[in-house]
């Protein structure tokens, strides 16, 4: 037994399994208890198939027998549902194109086959047969009148009262060829549907049409579909006796309030293939559509009105199609005949309960529900080339042990566990001992602490992306700082193992590794920039844009990291920058002086570009300078006292 679960709903299959030939021989019956499917097999009731399809399948009124019929040869079995078996089966002169039962039990029966014969059919066998004029298309038998009637290829439908035996006038159709008919349970009205999409709507007491509806002038998503005209294959009448459903040739199901042209509703089947039945599962408010591929269950109230609950695909094409009742209504067994041999059963649980003749299958559902499928390869590890000579197993290469595949190679799992253990006789300690280890790791996240803002595995890795991605980390930023919420999200958690494995560290030192990131040299291991010799005596800014650290910024463009300089830089005083200046100046033509009142002030001196003279001494320079003497030169004071240094 299968199941399938689509929207949340499961649907157990109970025709998957394998079924035992009654002429098996007792070997093989013995050798079958060996096979996984054959022993999860359900046979919910024994031979229930036909010799190569089935056509119609019907259930008597009383709920104790289901009737099958099927080609080939035509026959017809009829099973007991509390016996889950066969009562009969009676073989047919050709193929059954409908079938009614006239009793409440199995008791009369009549057929229409495709010579244009009703076979009428008694508890002991055929009872009598009768051609109709033209080849037959649909059965329908009138409880009221005891009225048979019969619609054909032709405008007519023909009328046969079994209580007098006799034919009675025809209706005739406005249209040729009625494929459908159906009566209302409720005021016993007729619905003939058939080709280019009309219905039409007689009162069997007047014997004369009503009304008509016209399937193809329907919308259909907002659209008048009157250019595409497709035959109706179903008409079905609901228990209320106000709901219409009409089934299309191509793939449409139109449900209509009789008071109203407008369809209420449209259901639309994508395969696009012909409406077999239509059913209404009044007692789970769901209506139960199919066609030859599929069968859908959808809601019919409002406000979910067409949501599909459930699709069941068959696994081959379906010609009828039965949900089974019982004296309490109706179950969520549903029944497909079809062409294969076996009849299609299914049971929805959601849809409804279990009949009452078979309510173990509320039980077994669960306990039989088979699961997947053993893998092929699942009792073999594969192995490269590596992990071979790590575990000390090149001496089994060349032999049945190590079977070559791909890359790699395969070897039954109880012998890798084997030479492991030999190999790595401590792993399981070590295995024991980081696993505790991540526990009490995973404790001390509750408590407390100190937020880690790399990761211990590849931190340089992981601040690059931070950096990449806009986060900039500096030390003096307080551990809860918005920003380092922001550096763990930056992470991807679909990575997050590059980050706490070990064996995923990377190796630095490789030449791989060098060649891929050739402006690491400038950058030692914890993200901080290596100083060259000499450069200690260089202010901030000197150091920001001096070798290595000038192309790191060009290609890097940090700007965070040029606004922390100049921020920086603005909080020493002008006269602090000054006197290092000159400490670390040889040759300087800035004097430095201090005077009362006016703090310290700096004098710039201007050559003119005609001199070529050389400045000996002090006294000189004013003798040398000419018109840009003393005009020339200005004081810039600080903040204490410019304004003196003016006066």
């Amino acid at each position: 037994m299968k199941a399938a679960t689509f929207n949340g709903c499961k649907v157990y299959n109970l025709s998957s399994g394998k079924t035992m030939p009654d002429w098996l021989s007792n070997a093989k019956k013995r050798a079958l208890a060996k096979d996984e499917e054959y022993r999860k097999r359900l046979e919910l009731i024994q031979d229930f198939e036909m010799s190569t399809s089935s056509q119609c399948i019907r259930m008597t009124k009383d709920g104790e027998h289901i009737i099958v019929t099927g080609t080939y040869p035509p026959l017809v079995r009829c099973y007991t549902t509390s016996d889950m078996a066969m009562k009969f089966q009676r073989g047919m002169t050709c193929d059954i194109i409908a079938m009614e039962t006239l009793s409440d039990d199995f008791g009369k029966l009549v057929f229409l086959q495709s010579d244009r014969t009703l076979n009428f059919h008694a508890p002991y066998g055929t009872h009598y047969s009768v051609r109709v004029p033209k080849f037959g298309r649909d059965l329908l038998y009138n409880w009221n009148n005891c009225d048979l009637l019969v619609s054909a290829s032709g405008d007519e439908i023909y009328r046969l009262n079994l209580e007098y035996g006799q034919f009675k006038e025809p209706f005739n159709l406005s249209f040729s060829g009625c494929n459908k008919m159906h009566q209302n349970p409720m005021h016993q009205l007729l619905a003939f549907g058939g080709t280019g999409g009309v219905c039409e709507f007689w009162d069997p007491r007047t014997r004369k049409a009503v009304s008509r509806i016209t399937a193809s002038e329907a919308p259909v998503g907002g659209v008048t579909s009157s250019s595409t005209v497709a035959d109706i294959t179903e008409v079905k009448f609901d228990s209320d006796g106000l709901t219409l459903g009409l089934g299309t040739a191509d793939g449409k199901c139109l449900f209509y309030d009789i008071r109203s042209q407008k369809p209420v509703h449209v259901k639309e089947h994508q395969y696009g293939l012909p409406i077999v039945n239509i059913t209404y599962h009044n007692a789970s408010r769901h209506i139960i559509t199919t066609d030859k591929k599929l069968v859908k269950i959808w809601e019919r109230d409002e406000p979910n009105m067409g949501k599909i609950m459930t699709n069941i695909e068959a696994p081959a094409d379906i010609n009828d199609m039965l949900v089974v009742s019982d004296q309490r209504g109706q179950s969520g067994l549903i029944m497909m005949a079809g062409e294969q041999s076996r009849v299609m059963t299914y049971f929805v649980p959601q849809l409804g309960p279990a009949p009452r003749w078979c309510s173990f299958l509320e039980s077994l559902t669960e306990e039989l529900e088979e699961t997947a499928g053993q893998n092929a390869f699942e009792d073999f590890k594969f192995l490269t080339m590596k992990e071979v000579e790590e575990i000390g197993a090149t001496g089994l290469l060349g032999t049945p042990m190590l079977k070559g595949y791909m890359h790699g190679f395969f070897m039954e799992m109880k012998l890798y566990s084997k030479l492991r253990a030999v190999s790595k006789p401590f792993e399981y300690e070590e295995h024991r001992k980081k696993k505790i280890q991540d526990k009490i790791d995973a404790k001390r996240q509750s408590r407390i602490a100190a937020v880690k803002r790399l990761p211990k595995v590849n931190s340089a890795l992981a601040q690059k992306m931070m950096k990449r991605d806009g986060a900039v980390l500096r030390d003096d930023e307080p551990e809860d700082a918005p920003n380092n919420k922001k550096n763990e999200a930056m992470i991807d958690p679909r990575f997050a193992k590059l980050f706490e494995k070990e064996e995923f560290q990377q190796d630095e030192d490789a030449e791989d590794f060098k060649l891929r990131n050739p402006t690491r040299s400038s950058v030692d291991r914890n993200g901080k920039r290596r100083r060259r010799d000499g450069d200690d005596s260089e202010d901030d800014m000197g150091d920001l844009y001096s070798g290595a650290n000038t192309a790191e910024l060009l290609y890097a463009r940090d700007d965070d990291a040029r606004k922390a300089q100049r921020v920086e830089k603005s909080t020493v005083a002008l006269a602090d920058r000054m006197r290092k200046k000159a400490e670390s100046s040889d040759n300087t033509r800035t004097k430095l002086v201090k005077t009362a009142g006016e703090g310290l002030v700096r004098e710039i001196s201007y050559m003119p570009r005609g001199d070529k003279g050389t400045v000996k001494s002090d006294g000189d320079k004013s003798e040398r300078r000419g018109k840009g003497g003393k005009n020339s030169s200005s004081r810039i004071a600080s903040d204490g006292g410019m304004d003196g240094g003016r006066s």
